[in-house]
């Protein structure tokens, strides 16, 4: 006697919310989601669900599932870097912010989560902002304005001396130093050191 067992495929899917809550969380991994409310009931169950045109910089969108429209709205609180005081041009962003949550806005740009040692702010940021992304850099190994170790090199002749960078710099960058007046290129050494030839 032969016993046939058919398997029949089933697919579970997660709830609309529960899908709403991915998008944002893969954006913005410290959000927490309170509630979510939308123009009409979402569907219990549904084919394709499409977030072309949802804006994760805004707190309310449109998603399409199976092809209808809903407008929808999420209360939810983010946790990001705040400035604890003015933070100017290349200062050193982590001794100066606190991590705290903050109701979820607009976002002109992607908040800044995480936080790096040599993380340095690209523009003036104000006390008690968010700090985003794109306000940051990595801090480059000569800043602006900074007195650093210049060798001129010649032939088997070096001589050492300082001067001021009148540019940023990393590594193999040329960029241009003030000595006693008179400006010079160089190239940035692993150290820090710009060596003219």
């Amino acid at each position: 006697m032969r016993i046939l067992i058919f398997f029949i495929p089933f697919f579970l899917f997660a709830s609309v919310k529960e899908e709403i809550i991915k998008f944002y969380k893969s954006h913005y991994p410290t959000i927490e989601i309170e509630k979510i409310t939308s123009n009409k009931p979402f569907p219990k169950k549904y084919k394709n669900i499409d977030f072309k045109l949802v804006n994760y910089k805004l707190p309310s969108s449109t998603l399409i599932i199976d092809g209808k429209y809903y407008f929808y709205k999420i209360k939810a609180k983010i946790k990001v870097f705040t400035a604890q005081k003015i933070i100017k041009v290349n200062e050193l962003i982590k001794p100066n912010v606190i991590f705290k949550y903050v109701e979820f806005k607009r976002f002109y740009s992607t908040p800044l989560t995480t936080l790096s040692d040599n993380l340095v702010a690209s523009k003036v940021i104000s006390k008690n902002s968010v700090i985003y992304e794109i306000d940051t850099k990595i801090r480059p190994l000569i800043l602006k304005g900074e007195y650093v170790n210049v060798i001129f090199k010649n032939s088997n002749i070096e001589i050492y001396a300082k001067g001021k960078a009148l540019n940023e710099g990393n590594l193999d960058d040329i960029i241009s130093v003030q000595i006693n007046n008179k400006i010079y290129s160089g190239k940035v050494a692993k150290n820090g050191t710009v060596i003219i030839k």
